[in-house]
This record gives structure tokens, sequence and C-alpha cells, in this order.
């Protein structure tokens, strides 16, 4: 309410009196007397009247508007404090400055409207106007470094796109936990570890999969341990040199060691290494994997073992069945020679008889030893391959067979895509002569011959020989197994010794071919020589 004792009532009219009163400026005083005068006066009210007696305040009107700047500049002060907490919980809030001169606009503006609530009783008009314009140079500040910021703030992230990014990355978090899992299994499965030594501060870093190798407890203090304390001799001095080298030569390693668990456990490790250099170009860290080759290794050892075992027995193989060849050899030989010496006619009718089939004997036998002795030769032997025209060696053979060709009315045809095979002159014109001969051979007496020489590439880019002809052919379901066995035949011939093919077969695999057939009896037979990939 309204101040109105009666004590009041001749100030009350002074003040009325003085409101009502228009005070004109004069000339007389100065700027700066005027200033001096203000400054001078700041609390000094007496020439100035509380507001509830200038104008027509009603109680409802006067208390409305004082309530009004009590709650304004209420809420004006306790914005600051708010955000003052904000600044202290959040150090590392963007644009202090900025927090801070909007915490003194702030409270400027709260004073500016308490002081005006307090003029209703208190006129302290000068002190008001300095709040002001305090106030006034605050928010021109406030203005002036919001504008300059206002580029950094705009380029700041909004809360969707934080929203976005928070999870996006959830979702990398969550795929690199898996990868983690996936890897960390991998390298559990595997027993693959991996381990760091920090070379200044002697600080070392194992995978747990380490620790599972050396059977090591997690909490097993490993700056108790050297590069190398776990591996056996003589190969620690392996690992120490290894280590050494890579410290100051910057050199990788990859050794296969021997290490000793806790437990007394021998275990073949394989470690790898390399070094980590600093601005300077000084080693500061070794990093590598352990694994456990365990495994592998103990079967490696075994294979060599067996292996050179194996060699050893062929080697042994080898000498005996030269050895064989040569003595049965020698012994056929000399029953020809013997034979020879004796005279048929001198014997009665029944030794005669039997001197001959003896004689026959003693022929086969030399003459199986000497393709026994060819066949061995060709798996023995090293034949350097050499480019080699196709057509030449083709044309050089089917002259061989001329007359047997044009007596039968045979028609060859001959289809080359690739001319040129690198493979060994003497086994390619022994190969084809083979192929040849056989087709003349076991030809349908009463048919023309038909020969069909190709060479292409296949689907795997090959390079494939074929022989096609339109003979007898083989009845494979019966036969297939044998076809390429040492005096295997299949057809009633004299001429039939089973030893073409045989060695046909030896010669493309003495180079790392193959030979393959396709035949129906009364239809005819393909052969197929399918050179070494290499030899293309």
């Amino acid at each position: 309410m309204k101040p109105d004792s009666t004590q009041h009532v001749a100030d009350q009219l002074a003040n009325i009196a003085l409101c009502k009163i228009p005070i004109i400026p004069t000339n007389a005083a100065t700027l700066s007397d005027q200033i001096s005068t203000f400054f001078s006066s700041v609390f000094n009210t007496s020439d100035f009247s509380p507001r509830w007696y200038c104008g027509s305040w009603s109680d409802f009107h006067g208390w409305l508007y004082i309530l009004s700047d009590i709650g304004i500049g209420a809420a004006f002060f306790a914005i600051p404090v708010l955000l003052l907490i904000v600044l202290r919980r959040r150090k590392d809030s963007p644009f202090p400055r900025i927090f801070l001169l909007f915490i003194a606009f702030i409270l400027l503006c709260g004073l500016t409207h308490l002081i005006d609530a307090a003029i209703f009783w208190w006129p302290a008009y000068r002190l008001s106007a300095l709040l002001r314009l305090a106030t006034a140079i605050v928010s021109i500040v406030t203005v002036f470094v919001l504008y300059k910021t206002l580029p950094l703030m705009s380029s700041l992230r909004s809360v969707r796109d934080l929203e976005c990014e928070i999870a996006k990355r959830k979702e990398v978090e969550e795929k690199l936990a898996a990868s983690e899992f996936l890897l960390s299994e991998a390298g559990r499965i595997s027993e693959v570890g991996g381990w760091e030594t920090d070379l200044a501060t002697k600080v070392r870093t194992w995978s747990k999969t380490v620790y599972a190798i050396l059977e090591l407890p997690d909490d097993y203090p490993l700056n108790e341990l050297s590069l190398y304390s776990h591996v056996q001799q003589p190969y620690k001095k392996i690992a120490e040199a290894a280590v050494t080298a890579a410290i100051e030569t910057g050199r990788e390693w990859d050794e296969e060691l021997v290490a000793t668990t806790l437990t007394g456990k021998s275990v073949w490790v394989r470690s790898t290494g390399r070094p980590l250099f600093d601005e300077n170009g000084k080693v500061t860290k070794l990093r590598g994997i352990f694994m456990n080759i365990d495994r592998y290794k103990n079967a490696e050892l075994a294979l060599n073992k067996s292996l050179e075992l194996t060699t050893q027995n062929n080697v042994q193989l080898k000498n005996f069945t030269h050895i064989l060849s040569h003595n049965i050899r020698n012994h056929a030989t000399n029953m020809v020679l013997l034979s020879t010496l004796v005279d048929p006619e001198k014997l009665d009718q029944d030794n005669a008889l039997l001197f001959e089939k003896m004689k026959d004997v003693s022929n086969g036998l030399n003459s199986t030893l000497e393709d026994l002795s060819k066949a061995i030769k060709i798996k023995e032997s090293v034949v350097q391959s050499e480019l080699i025209d196709l057509k030449t060696i083709t044309e050089k053979v089917l002259d061989i067979f001329h007359t047997d060709l044009n007596r039968n009315n045979a028609v060859v045809d001959i289809y080359f895509e690739e001319t040129v095979v690198s493979f060994p002159r003497v086994y390619l014109e022994s190969i084809i002569t083979n192929l040849v001969s056989n087709a003349i051979k076991y030809r349908k007496p009463d048919s023309p011959l038909h020969i069909q020489l190709k060479c292409y590439q296949d689907q795997e880019e090959r390079t494939v020989l074929e022989c096609r002809d339109n003979g007898l052919g083989i009845d494979l379901a019966l036969h297939g197994k044998k076809i390429f066995g040492l005096y295997k035949t299949f057809h009633n011939r004299s001429d039939a010794y089973g030893v073409g093919l045989f060695l046909v077969k030896t010669q493309i695999e003495s180079q790392g071919g193959k030979i393959e057939v396709e035949s129906e009896p009364g239809v005819g037979s393909a052969f197929k020589i399918i050179f070494n990939g290499e030899d293309k």
C-alpha cells in the first residue's frame, strides 16, 4: 500500500508538486558540472520523489508493476546461477566467454528490474541510470562476441546429427566387438597371439593366447621375463641375436624356436617381430606374433624323417633294380649266345624241339628285359624339354608309315590349333609313332582306316594332343584298368606285344602330363595326351 501516514502529508504534497513542476535545463551548468553532480549524488534521492507520488497510481496498478519487476528480477538472478552450475559441471563446455557474458548481461537486467521496483519507495534514478548503462555496455559486447562466434556455432552439429552419429557409433562398436570376438576366437583356436614391448619403459603386453601357449596364469608378472627367457638352448641364442639386430639395425625376424612352458613342457613356437621407430628413427618398441606350431612342426619332422627313409629305400631299391637287371640280362644274353653255339641238326627230333622252345623262351626273356630296361631309364632319366614344331614331327612319323597307310587306303586328317609344344623331342616322336602304329595295327579289315590328329587347348587351358581312329576299339568296362599295363593286349594278333601304350604312358607321366582314353568296340578309340601346364 502507498505510505499515507498523516506526518508525511506535507511531504506528499511537496513531492506531488515537485513531480508536476516541469524542470527546464539551464545553460548555466556545463556538461562537466552535470557529470560531476551526477556521480557525486548517485545515492542522493532528495531531488526526486518515490514513483508512488508521480502519476496516478492505484494500489493494484502499483503493486502489479512492483511484483512483476521483482518476479522478472528473481528469474534473471536464477538463470545465471543455473548457468554457473552448468559451467562448473561441464568444464569442457564450448564458448565459455559467451556463457560468462550472458551471465553478466542477465544479472544486470535483473538488477535494473529490482531497482525499478525499489524506486516506488527509493527514488535512486541516478543509480538506475548507471545500471542501465552497464547493462547496455555488456549487451553490446555480448552481441559483438556472439556475432563473431556465430559461424563457429553454425558449424556445430545439431542434436539430430549427434544422435545419428551416436547410433552409427553404436553400430560400429557392435561390429567392432563382433570382429574383436571373432579375431580373439580365431587367435585362440589357431593359437596365434600378439605381443608388444616398450623398450623405454620395459613394459610388456601379451595377448591371452600367448599366456595360454606358455601355460602362464593371467596375473603372471611379465616384467620379470625377458623377450627370450622362455626359449630353450640353442634357440635362445637365435632369439637374442634376432632381438639385438631388430633394436640396432631395425631388422624384422621370423624364427621357429622351442619354448618351455611354465609346467616344463617343450613346445615348438613361431616368433615374429618388427621394430617401431620414433620421429628420430630410433627403435622404441618391438611388436610381433607368437604362434604355437608344435603340431605342424612335429608332423613336418615326422614327414621329413619318413621322406628321408623313403628316399633311402628308393635308392636301395633302385640299386637293387639295376643289379638285378644287370645280372639277369647277363644270364639271358649268355643263354642266347649259348643257344647260337648249338647245332640243332645234330640233335634228335625231341631234343631239337625242346631246344627251339628253350631258344624262344631265352629270346623272349631277353626282349622283356630290354623293354623293362627302357621303362626304368625313362622313369629315372631327366630329359630336357624343348619347343617342338608339332607338324614337323607328325609329318616325319607319317612318312615312316607311308607304305602301310597307302596299302590300307588310310585317310589322315590333321587339325592343329596349337602347333608348338614344349616336350622332349625323342619322347614326342615315340608317342606319335606308337599311337599311329596302334591305329594301323588295330584297324577294321572291312573299312578304310580314318585317323584324326588334333592339337588344341581344353577348357582348363591345357595343351592336348589327340589321336582318334575308327578301328576295332577296346572294351573299357572289361580292360579299362589294365589298358596301359605292360604286355597287356586286347586283340588276338600275333604282332601285339602290349609295350607301346605302356611306354607312351611312362613317357608322358615322366614330364608331368597324363594320358586319357575313350574307346568303344567296333567304333574306334581316341587317345588324349595332356601335356603338363608348365610345358605350354
